[in-house]
């Protein structure tokens, strides 16, 4: 019969098994902006759900109920770090696009698979369970050891390519809290120390007990690895979804010029922003001032970029350089400082204002300042 052992590690892997499934089935079929991306998700949370049933049919002898359980292919170690990876660039770049030849980076897990039947296949001719089988206490330690280095690998890549995408943001956004992905920063650091933190397990178990630790002794891993997993899964659909469509977008050598239409619904678009100061706002993104408007976020990063010929960060920046600019010439604004300005016009960054102000009037803030003093002065 199936043993039912419970105590409060393989309780944590049950209720991890129904939340890891509620939030896989989320991620995939939930349609989202980011839905392509959520799908590589969900799937990697599937893939610790199938590994979490794996350890407790192990831990619970489901062999003896159910006595060719074992045959279920349940382990896909080998594709964690390329489906992390690659839900990262999606998520850092609208325009990366994934074909048929980022298959490459699975044909590893073609080798766990062939492992898989190898065991199964000297299982049933002994007339053992899996683990008992000489393939399998031979072959299971390598293919753990690759799954490590896999997993690290992938990861270093997935944080270098956060890293990237941060460091375009600051150039870009000069609100650029609402688009940060440290939270994924973070637990994908995390995700990869647990992972390495196995290699001394595997290491003691093979070489010290000839791989004959029970899966007792790998419990406390195995927890953090689910409880891990399922807090990105959770963060990435519970979080408010961010919309970058111009990213990275090339810029065309000959634009045509917009319809009459797209060029009345841009002058109306300005006139919206003149009225209703929207710019101000410093938590202003492309949704929020979509919602504003009552309009589809695609259609107003089209209207931007067809019907003004810029993107987003450029066509809200402009105002508020120009509000600022406005204020100086006022002269009611001389003794509040011109971080003290900027911040009242929109910007939340320094280092993003004085960029931005000198890309707009190619002059830093301080200068053109100082030049509007030395006008008055000339003309007194």
């Amino acid at each position: 019969m199936c043993e039912l052992n419970l105590n409060f590690y393989n309780f944590i892997i049950i209720a991890s098994i129904f939340i890891g499934t509620t939030f896989g089935l989320l991620l995939i079929f939930t349609k989202r902006a980011n839905r392509k991306a959520n799908i590589l998700l969900g799937i990697v949370t599937f893939i610790i759900v199938f590994w979490s049933v794996w350890i407790l049919s192990l831990d619970f002898q489901i062999t003896n109920y159910l006595t060719y359980f074992y045959l279920i292919p349940l382990n896909y170690s080998l594709a964690l770090g390329p489906l992390l990876y690659l839900y990262v660039k999606k998520i850092t770049d609208f325009n990366y696009h994934i074909s048929k030849k980022h298959g490459v980076h699975f044909l590893p897990l073609i080798i766990e698979l062939t492992v898989h039947i190898i065991i199964c296949r000297d299982a049933l001719i002994n007339n053992i369970t899996a683990v008992e089988t000489d393939t399998y206490l031979k072959l299971m330690p390598i293919i753990q050891f690759l799954a490590i280095i896999s997993i690290i690998t992938y990861s270093i890549y997935s944080l270098k390519a956060i890293k990237f995408y941060h460091f375009w943001l600051k150039k870009n956004y000069s609100t650029n809290d609402a688009y940060s992905l440290r939270w994924l920063y973070r637990l994908i650091t995390i995700f990869a120390i647990i992972w390495f933190s196995w290699t001394p397990y595997t290491i003691i178990d093979y070489v010290v007990f000839d791989f004959q630790l029970g899966i007792s002794d790998y419990y406390p891993i195995y927890v953090l690895l689910s409880i891990t997993t399922i807090w990105i899964s959770a963060e990435a659909f519970l979080r408010p979804e961010v919309i970058l469509l111009e990213t990275n977008k090339p810029k065309s050598i000959k634009k045509e010029n917009p319809s009459e239409e797209i060029a009345k619904k841009a002058s109306w678009l300005k006139e919206q922003m003149e009225t209703n100061l929207f710019y101000l706002n410093s938590e202003l993104t492309l949704k929020s001032l979509a919602d504003n408007l009552d309009i589809h976020p695609n259609v107003l990063s089209k209207l931007i970029n067809d019907g003004l010929g810029k993107n987003f960060s450029d066509f809200i920046n402009e105002y508020r350089v120009n509000a600022i600019i406005q204020k100086l010439h006022s002269g009611n604004y001389d003794h509040i400082t011109l971080l003290g300005i900027s911040f009242e016009c929109g910007f939340n960054s320094k280092t993003t204002f004085n960029r931005v102000f000198k890309n707009i009037k190619g002059i830093t803030p301080l200068n053109y300042k100082k030049s509007i003093k030395k006008s008055l002065h000339n003309f007194k």
